[in-house]
């Protein structure tokens, strides 16, 4: 599940995502060309190739994740409505 980190976050419209064990952190804004990089357990990988691929990933599942989450509440809220008639 991908998950903001709090107090990470860049101005480049993208925040930093925890991917399971690692956490993705985008390239501020700033620095131009600079690429994002993955990390886990201190260490850090400069994406390149795949930085376009995995942005592409995160908003897909984080679109998933919304329409996911408004449709689970509307099915509670109808099986609770199902339950008073």
């Amino acid at each position: 599940m991908l998950e903001p980190v709090r107090d990470l976050s860049y101005p480049t419209g993208r925040t930093s995502m925890r991917l399971g064990a690692y956490t993705y952190m985008p390239a501020p804004a700033h620095r131009g060309a600079a690429n994002g990089t993955l990390m886990r357990g201190g260490l850090s990988v400069t994406l390149e190739v795949t930085e376009e691929i995995l942005q592409e990933f995160m908003d897909s599942v984080s679109t998933l994740e919304s329409d996911l989450a408004r449709r689970w509440v509307r099915a509670e809220t109808w099986s609770c409505r199902s339950r008073v008639e």
